[in-house]
């Protein structure tokens, strides 16, 4: 018996038998590495003899690939047909999954009346309470949603350009002597008449309003009780909202839902008003960053996949980057709203004898919502992998060398705009999965 930990909201066991493919795969998915799943099954499918491990990786790879209806398609087969083989656990499981793609996709009514059919055979059946738990907040967060229509875009059936500036982040001296560190995108959003700016952030669930900026713009209150970032040292009580329209260029936005947050430590030392997140950037097959020429093109036609094949995977809304770096695979969060790139403790941790040799300890001061934190970390002068095929290097890449600083499971680190800004143009393929840096 080998343990299959899908995410860390899904825990489900199966037996693994021991013909060689199925043990295989099932050791992928149990390292939670869908990259290596999404590679190997095509490859190793015709040989497996285990029917539900084959629609399991077919599930999880369209999960985590961008593939909803065949990751919720799949799902239905394996409740249908093979629940006897998977347990109950393991089928509760998978219907709060299908809850939750559901909601993603904007079928908020769907999803809400799943969750509570499902609460309801949870508590007839004695359940644990856990998996109750975990079902009413899924149900209380979309019951909120049910008159809220869901988000779309109208856009013509063209390339669409859309000037952008790319300006330094302003600090106080007291938080870094240049008074800047790194840069941000903004991009022009047009509500109501008015012309404001927002930052371009594929590290953004949703999008992002400050309560003032909220308030002036109109957005309307769905749900007054919303914890954000529920994970992480800052997690505050906020609210979320909705936003009839907005544009973007040629592009309208509407029925938008919008993170409201309240005033928080980090407005002491950065002010951040409106962020456009991957509520929005997920409407779309492609978009393309062009740095040095301050513009993104959201192509009518996306691009075909490289040779190198797919290295991004969406989870929860958020991008992972597979990169490699002398032979070792690494995954890193790809996040624009990053002002600058770094390398957590998991990576500090497996290589700590070399980064002390070539690096060296410094004081910051750095943050993000509602937090604000001095840290020791090193500091590389450069750092070299390869993207895609591409060779990229990094230089004053900071490490974290605390192992309570944050870090997420799984991840070596994040990639923002010091990888972006060394590019002619950064591809951001969301149909096919995949990231290409282009230096011309």
């Amino acid at each position: 018996m080998k343990k299959i930990l899908l995410s860390a909201a899904l825990f489900l066991s199966f037996p693994i038998y021991s013909q060689q493919a199925d043990e295989r795969i099932g050791n992928l998915i149990n390292q939670s590495d869908w990259f290596g799943l999404e590679a190997t099954y095509p490859i190793l499918k015709d040989s497996m003899q285990v029917d539900f491990l084959k629609l399991l990786s077919e599930v999880m790879i369209g999960n985590y690939f961008n593939r909803p209806k065949e990751a919720l398609a799949g799902i239905e087969h394996l409740l249908t047909n093979h629940q006897a083989e998977i347990g109950s656990g393991n089928a509760l499981n998978l219907a709060l999954l299908t809850c939750q793609i559901e909601g993603n996709m904007g079928n908020y009514v769907v999803a809400a009346d799943r969750a509570k059919n499902i609460m309801e055979q949870v508590k007839v059946q004695g359940g644990s309470p856990e998996a109750y738990s975990a079902l009413q907040a899924v149900y209380r967060f979309y019951d909120k949603l049910r008159e809220t229509p869901a988000p779309k875009v109208d856009k013509p059936a063209t390339d669409i350009s859309i000037p952008i500036t790319i300006e330094k982040v302003k600090l106080p001296d007291s938080i870094d002597p240049k008074g800047w560190r790194g840069t941000h995108i903004l991009i022009p959003v047009t509500i109501h008449g008015n012309k404001y700016r927002f930052i371009f952030d594929t590290g953004a669930g949703t999008s992002y309003m400050s309560e003032q900026f909220a308030r002036k713009v109109g957005v309307r209150i769905v749900n007054d009780s919303l914890m954000i970032n529920q994970e992480s040292e800052g997690a505050a009580w906020g609210k979320m909202g909705t936003l009839d329209s907005m544009q973007i260029g040629d592009i309208t936005f509407r029925n938008s839902l919008i993170a409201v947050a309240p005033p928080n430590k980090l407005d002491s030392i950065m002010m951040v008003d409106a962020v456009l997140g991957m509520d929005f950037i997920c409407m779309f097959d492609e978009f393309r960053i062009y740095p040095k020429d301050c513009r993104i093109v959201f192509p009518a036609t996306p691009g075909k996949r490289p040779l190198s094949g797919r290295n991004l995977l969406l989870t929860d809304k958020a991008l992972k980057l597979r990169a490699e770096s002398k032979e070792e695979s690494l995954q890193f969060h790809f996040d624009t709203g990053c002002t600058t790139a770094g390398l957590y403790y998991n990576y500090y941790n497996r290589h700590k004898e070399e980064l002390e040799t070539i690096g060296k300890r410094e004081t910051r001061i750095g943050g993000g919502f509602n937090v604000i934190s001095k840290n020791e970390i090193l500091c590389l002068p450069a750092f070299t992998m390869t993207i895609g095929g591409t060779e990229v290097e990094l230089q004053n890449l900071s490490v974290n060398i605390d192992e309570s600083g944050f870090q997420v499971t799984g991840d070596d680190g994040i990639m923002g705009m010091d990888l972006v800004n060394q590019f002619h143009c950064v591809v951001v393929n969301l149909k096919d999965m995949f990231l290409e840096l282009k230096r011309e």
